[in-house]
């Protein structure tokens, strides 16, 4: 925007100054209503964003119910040392087994003759195998054949199929190892070798070959209470119904038990994290919808009646399940938050653990109510986003009227100059005028 910067020549008036106390005092009141306007809608859109928040923290504290069957979670006890580690879904039979672990499996390790670093074995097809899956052939080129690049070579062709080269550099030599990731007899390697100069038979584990077994692949062997059970993997989900067991070291003639019992410790702490979860959305909502009095400040939601709404949705969903709510030790505080007694929800647990499914269970009907209010407001075209959506558009609409304003100052800025300008010049054709006369007349 042009500006004069010194006052007029003819009148001594400072122009700049006059103009901008009439742009300041024409834009004021506009200035002001879309000050407020965007304050109250930056407010305003804090505050649904802060609903959003403690809702969606409301719904993942409901999810958590999602996979709970009607008994409770199971815990398991094993002895240290026992050589095995247990864990135990909720399908799994409450009770005591023996379990003893004979032999742990194990993977097949094979290395080499020892050899100078820089020798050249030789060249050709190396083809590998484990166990009874497709072989992988590795092809070593002529001066490609040190133990390095034999390596290498094998782990570019065989690190999918869980075979792993390495060298050890010992004082005699180098020698190349070779691993399977798999445990278990099945699995052991087959190298053999065709074309080139022959020479790569030294690292095949037939007639020939100088492949050593440094660990044999072999099976785990486990009792269960007198059971034997022979594995591959020490890793076993299918041995007790709904139990794992990671088997770890061999005890030979050893049996531990293992217990497995109820767990409404979990359950409860489900519960008690709902709660907190809950009573910081009543909290929240309270908050920002807060009509302030003489000694509080209205919240930023104040009349709005979405906060409202949604208090009475959460109390709505919960008086539709107000009996069995009270067995778990949950009721509603004069304020909608509410309350758990920690003892009688053990109680429950302790005698009906499938309470706590009957009102929190993926199906049951307090949940579904729930879960729909929640996605009612915090959805994707929930009533939340929506007014955000609309909050975000008055503030667009803000900008353009600011944007529209300054225009119409800028125009109106020059006109106010050229008029004041051609007042300046006038004036200063009268005080010419009024000397000439002076001296006409003097």
């Amino acid at each position: 925007m042009a500006t004069l910067s010194s006052p007029g020549i003819g009148s001594g008036l400072d122009v700049n100054s006059l103009v901008n106390q009439l742009i300041g005092a024409e834009r004021a009141p506009t200035d002001n209503r879309l000050n407020r306007d965007q304050s109250i809608a930056r407010t305003q859109i804090s505050a649904f964003g802060m609903l959003s928040s403690v809702l969606s923290g409301l719904q993942t504290a409901l999810d958590a119910f999602k996979d709970i069957g009607a008994d409770p979670s199971r815990k398991t006890t094993v002895a240290d040392g026992a050589g095995f580690t247990a864990s135990a879904l909720t399908t799994a039979r409450l009770g005591t087994y023996g379990v003893r672990v004979e032999k742990l499996a194990s993977a097949q390790k094979l290395q080499s003759a020892a050899v100078v670093s820089t020798t050249q074995v030789g060249y050709g097809r190396l083809t590998i195998q484990v166990g009874t899956d497709p072989a992988v052939n590795v092809d070593i080129a002529q001066g490609q054949g040190t133990l390095a690049n034999i390596r290498d070579a094998i782990n570019a062709a065989t690190g999918s199929q869980g075979v792993g080269a390495s060298i050890v550099h010992g004082t005699a030599g180098d020698v190349l190892v070779l691993t399977s990731s798999r445990t278990g007899a099945s699995s052991a390697l087959t190298i053999t070798t065709s074309g080139g100069d022959g020479k790569l038979s030294v690292l095949t584990t037939g007639t020939g070959g100088t492949m050593t077994q440094v660990t044999a692949a072999s099976d785990a062997e486990v009792w269960v209470d007198g059971v034997q059970r022979i594995s591959a993997s020490n890793h076993l989900t299918d041995l007790i119904d709904g139990v794992t067991l990671d088997l770890t070291k061999a005890q030979t003639g050893l049996s531990f038990n293992l217990t497995i019992a109820a767990d409404p410790s979990s359950l409860h702490t489900r519960v008690d994290a709902f709660v907190k979860a809950y009573n910081s959305a009543i909290g929240t909502l309270r908050t920002q919808s807060a009509a302030g009095g003489k000694d509080s400040m209205a919240g930023p939601l104040s009349g709005d009646a979405t906060p409202r709404a949604i208090i009475q949705a959460l109390r709505s969903a919960m008086g539709i399940d107000y009996a069995n709510m009270a067995t778990l030790g949950l009721t509603t505080a004069v304020d909608g938050t509410l309350t758990l007694d920690g003892t009688k929800l053990d109680a429950t647990l302790a005698t009906d653990p499938g309470a706590v499914r009957r009102s929190f269970g993926d199906s049951a009907t307090y949940a579904t109510k729930l879960r729909g209010t929640l996605t009612a407001y915090t959805g994707d075209t929930g009533v939340i986003a929506s007014r955000t959506t609309a909050l975000n558009a008055s503030l667009k609409r803000i900008d353009d009227q600011r944007a529209a304003l300054d225009r119409r100052m800028a125009l109106l800025d020059a006109d106010y100059r050229r008029q004041f300008t051609a007042l300046d010049s006038m004036m200063a054709q009268m005080q010419s005028t009024s000397s000439f006369l002076a001296k006409q007349l003097g």
